[in-house]
């Protein structure tokens, strides 16, 4: 298997909203919750959002993940990366490309002199494993006054 990092083309849309709504699926599924349709395709990327979208390409099966991230700057992380989403498919799982994806934004945040930072759901364990082993730190903490008792229930 080689898979290559390079910077994601109009061409690659597909394959990255599919990848989009595979994540949002399984986040979904964390809480229990199934989302509709409408809710899936309003996280889908457009052209306009590829500027700082990198793909996983196996010259096999074409793209098999992808990272988005984009410029912040705040009180507590000053000048930063966020780092939007980090997605593999299941299959190429534990092969390390979501590690060579990650690298795409840690060179560039080093040598812009820039802090990274990102945010996932509490039940995401396989995604705090990959942050604390990639060495992020506990910073923040979202909180939800779940009125509607979507994810929380009565």
């Amino acid at each position: 298997m080689e898979v290559v990092v390079r910077k994601a083309l109009d061409k690659d849309l597909e394959a990255i909203n599919a990848l989009t709504d595979e994540l949002h699926r399984y986040l979904a599924d964390l809480y229990g919750l199934e989302l509709s349709v409408g809710e899936l395709e309003d996280e889908h990327y457009d052209r306009d959002e590829l500027e700082n979208t990198y793909v996983a390409e196996d010259a096999k099966t074409e793209v098999v993940g992808y990272m988005s991230f984009s410029k912040g700057r705040d009180e507590w992380a000053g000048p930063h990366y966020l780092l939007e989403h980090i997605v593999v498919q299941e299959a190429y799982r534990g092969t390390n490309v979501a590690k060579m994806l990650f690298d795409v934004i840690l060179q560039r945040a080093k040598s812009e002199g820039m802090n990274i930072t990102t945010g996932t759901l509490t039940r995401n364990e396989r995604a705090l494993r990959f942050y604390d082993e990639m060495g992020f730190k506990t910073l923040t903490i979202g909180l939800l006054l779940d009125l509607n008792k979507r994810i929380f229930g009565a």
